[in-house]
């Protein structure tokens, strides 16, 4: 039996979908859209696949949102507590209180 090569992966998240990106040639292995991963939740955890997809969609919006806020910092490294009130907020890191 011949074993494949390692292959380094990394896990990107983009427009609500999980993608497999082999790295650091940036080619997509596999992607799973929020109706995969609800099937996967729904099956792993018997938890019903529309609460499954509806959390998954929150958890999407959430992240996209944490990497808007990151992406408008006008310092580096912003704190995680600007980035969660910023998010928590809904609003760009640049309305940050004074």
């Amino acid at each position: 039996m011949v074993k494949a090569p390692k292959v380094d992966v990394k896990v990107v998240i983009k427009n609500g979908k999980v993608l497999l990106v082999e790295y650091p040639k940036g080619e997509i292995i596999c992607e799973f859209t929020l109706d995969d991963l609800a099937e996967i939740m729904e099956f792993r955890y018997a938890t019903p696949w529309n609460k499954s997809k509806d959390v998954l969609e929150k958890l999407a919006i959430i992240i996209d949102d944490i990497l808007n806020a990151y992406s408008n910092v006008p310092e580096r490294p912003p704190t995680k507590e600007d980035l969660m009130k910023a998010v928590k907020l809904r609003r760009s890191y640049s309305e940050k209180e004074t």
